[in-house]
């Protein structure tokens, strides 16, 4: 999972390769911070783009094998994150950006670092969650309807955030290890 750092004057195409993942994701990520906290929404023409370039890029990585580990391993990771995320949007307790959004992760970076940015990102989003609890308790809308408790338990948090707090996490980490 480590980042390879080039060695001599050009480094190799795959160094390259890791580094223009690494931006992507970072764009990416951060992006989708600013419209899920702005809008509450992850747009389809951010999600659907990174899948088909994560997956394109794969192609071209690997361990020896160029285009067979890479592209296996990426497109198992977003096919993971659709499989382990698909019943949570189901029962309505994630919203389809943010199953498109670790599709993407996962589609860029592979199977062991979306399982970390997974991790980071639930963290974090639990700790938002009571941040947003605590503020909406606090400061109460303006007209609570089914009291005042079920209000602040019953409103929309912008996971997205989290989850794309979490990929800079672990993109952080991975960056750091190398």
């Amino acid at each position: 999972m480590g980042f390879a750092r080039p060695s001599g004057r050009g480094g190799s195409p795959i160094d390259a390769l890791r580094l223009a993942q690494n931006g992507l994701l970072a764009a990416f990520l951060v992006t989708v911070m600013v419209t899920d906290w702005r809008w509450t929404r992850i747009p389809n023409y951010l999600t659907y783009p990174g899948i088909l370039i994560g997956l394109g890029l794969s192609a071209f990585s690997g361990w020896g094998a160029v285009g067979v580990t890479g592209l296996l391993d990426h497109g198992v990771a977003a096919g993971a994150a659709f499989l382990v995320c698909y019943p949570m949007y189901a029962l309505g307790w994630m919203k389809a950006g943010d199953v498109k959004l670790l599709m993407t992760v996962g589609a860029l970076r592979g199977t062991a670092f979306l399982v970390a940015a997974g991790l980071y990102g639930s963290l974090l989003g639990g700790l938002l969650a009571i941040a947003l609890i605590v503020g909406r308790r606090l400061i109460p809308p303006e007209r609570p309807q089914g009291g005042r408790v079920r209000t602040v338990l019953k409103s929309s948090i912008p996971y997205g955030v989290a989850l794309g707090a979490g990929g800079l996490v672990a993109l952080l980490v991975d960056l750091m290890a190398a």
